[in-house]
């Protein structure tokens, strides 16, 4: 199975960390996002010998591969795609999906159409805390899920110069607060009904294009709610300290369960006893990707969830933007 890697942005790291784990998958070129693309993340982790390109069409039409993984800057992933997918190849790509409602339809018509799958790279899905707590939760441990409650909090860092502009940057909801989107929806198994939110910037004003904070509010099916708090807020540069925070606690008729220390622990709480459970087993996202491709394994994202969330987080950036509720 040829792979041709679109750009060097984001978590590029899950594909090249992947690939020692999937010899059938042999990567056969690279295409820079722009000029300023270094290519430095992807760095030592693949043959310096490799082509390069400076226009992904050329890439594709030259290499045809059967998967293309995309990881441009947030407002020309749904570009990208459109490309790969309109040739034929299966693509991972960095969330979200695309940045606008339009060009989210424009990729899945151009995927019905082709017969290709899509992934969108919710990470946290292979993260062992948040499979501990989807486990329990379907082994009917907290009973029926009720309430969700949700963190991101990440440092600000240093921040490419395409995060001043919310036409380029595309919102923090679909690139940060996505990931909490998914994996309520992946521990509980409930969907989205309608949703508010707020955002503003209210510490970087030399990003005033980017949220740096806000709060998320959401109807779930069967009469649940969830609630999402995030933020760009979070001290940096102490040693050992981890760059996110992640958190997640779903309430249930029969208990709760929730991560503890910035999601590396998970504890059950039930009228019984209190437990720590053991996450489970880390999984690359890239790799259930390309085992479920040749039917290997199930997929820890299908196609349909993919866009699923990613229109979620859009509309939710949507209803931020109008002060409304919206329906989803």
């Amino acid at each position: 199975m040829k792979l041709a890697i679109i750009g060097s942005y984001g978590h590029v790291n899950v594909v090249t960390e992947g690939l020692g784990q999937c010899p059938d998958v042999e990567l056969v070129a690279l295409a820079r996002w722009g000029p300023e693309d270094s290519l430095a993340a992807i760095g030592k982790a693949v043959p310096q010998t490799l082509p390069v390109y400076d226009d992904c069409r050329v890439m594709l039409d030259k290499h045809r591969p059967e998967v293309a993984a995309v990881f441009m800057p947030l407002y020309r992933l749904a570009e990208a795609s459109l490309e790969a997918a309109g040739r034929g190849c299966h693509v991972i790509s960095e969330k979200p999906l695309a940045t606008s409602l339009e060009d989210l339809s424009r990729l899945r018509q151009a995927a019905e159409r082709a017969g290709v799958r899509l992934c969108a790279l919710m990470t946290a899905r292979g993260e062992g805390a948040f499979a501990a707590i989807r486990q329990a939760v379907r082994d009917g441990r907290i009973g029926r899920c009720i309430s969700a409650t949700a963190q991101k909090s990440y440092p600000f860092g240093t921040r490419d110069d395409f995060y001043r502009s919310r036409s380029t940057y595309g919102g923090t909801i679909p690139w940060q607060v996505i990931h909490a989107i998914d994996y309520i929806h992946f521990c509980t198994g409930l969907d989205y009904v309608r949703v508010a939110a707020t955002a503003s910037n209210a510490a970087h004003p030399s990003h005033a294009g980017m949220e740096d904070q806000g709060g998320l509010l959401a109807e779930l099916t069967g009469g649940g709610s969830a609630i999402i708090n995030f933020d760009y807020l979070r001290p940096w540069g102490a040693a050992g300290r981890k760059w996110g925070d992640d958190r997640l606690r779903i309430a249930g008729s029969g208990g709760i369960i929730e991560t503890k220390d910035c999601a590396t622990a998970v504890e059950l709480l039930t009228p019984q006893a209190s437990e720590l459970l053991p996450p489970l087993r880390r999984r690359n996202v890239f790799v259930n990707f390309v085992r479920a491709l040749v039917g290997a394994q199930e997929p820890l994202i299908s196609p349909a969830e993919s866009f699923r969330m990613t229109e979620v987080a859009l509309k939710a950036r949507q209803a931020q933007d109008s002060g409304q509720w919206v329906r989803i």
